[in-house]
């Protein structure tokens, strides 16, 4: 997926308030993370050092992908 599939994605959907990312990791301000992430992979993604950058918003975009197709229990 490209650095411009993730960011269409992420225009294209609501987000939630807070999302956790792993076991150490909560996301608490989606808009700023996917912004300042966006910007560093499309400045430094040829850098391996910053794959990392990428690598979260796959995991983020998999993350909410998920969320969306299971049921809110009521």
């Amino acid at each position: 997926m490209t650095i411009e599939e993730l960011e269409a994605y992420f225009e294209g959907i609501d987000l939630p308030e807070s999302v956790k990312l792993n076991e150490a990791t909560i996301i608490v301000d989606l808009p700023k993370f996917i912004k300042s992430h966006i910007i560093t992979v499309k400045a430094h993604g040829h850098i391996r050092a910053y794959q990392s950058f990428y690598d979260r918003l796959v995991q983020l975009k998999d993350i909410l992908e998920a969320q969306h197709a299971t049921p809110a229990a009521d």
